[in-house]
């Protein structure tokens, strides 16, 4: 009983000091408080300059999506918008990382060139640029030439998914 007590006290202690000190536990995200919504942020579709089918979308879809879990920006219509993101995928190539006996492809690397582009939409002002943003994901290929499409169609979710997650990494969290 003594135990359970110490216990609960700690939990409570934790919860009352641990924001005052600029701590935030796990699943508060950082789309609470002031802050929240306060850009009102429109994302036009990426233009695809690479040999890749619709990856435009995917990318742009990813982008949308961690925009919205953050919170931070509030997504809306050009004509509502603050700021404007904008960007190309510039080219997506494919590395091969390992081979079977036979020198046959076992896996690749996918990986994307995008440039990025943040501005305010009011002043015309570049407020964040970056040229060739990287983003990658490994997929396995296999003798059924359907299952190795879908693997690098996943592949392309999954880098898509990263590049966004590094984009709030670098430019959210600088606002």
């Amino acid at each position: 009983m003594l135990n359970d007590m110490k216990k609960i006290i700690s939990i409570f202690l934790l919860l009352v000091f641990l924001p005052a000190c600029g701590y935030q536990l796990a699943g508060r995200g950082a789309g609470t408080g002031n802050t929240a919504g306060k850009y009102k942020v429109f994302v036009r579709m990426f233009r695809n300059d690479s040999w890749e089918p619709l990856v435009e979308k995917d990318v742009t879809a990813a982008l949308k999506d961690e925009i919205a879990i953050d919170g931070r920006w509030m997504l809306t219509d050009k004509d509502d918008a603050d700021i404007l993101v904008s960007g190309k995928v510039k080219k997506v190539e494919l590395e091969p990382l390992s081979y079977d006996p036979q020198e046959r492809i076992l896996e690749y690397r996918l990986i994307m060139h995008m440039d990025v582009k943040v501005s305010d939409i009011k002043t015309k002002k570049v407020i964040w640029k970056k040229s060739d943003f990287t983003s990658f994901a490994d997929y396995r290929v296999t003798v059924d030439v359907t299952k190795s499409k879908i693997r690098r169609e996943e592949a392309i979710k999954y880098a898509s998914k990263r590049f966004a997650e590094e984009f709030i990494i670098r430019v959210l969290d600088t606002f």
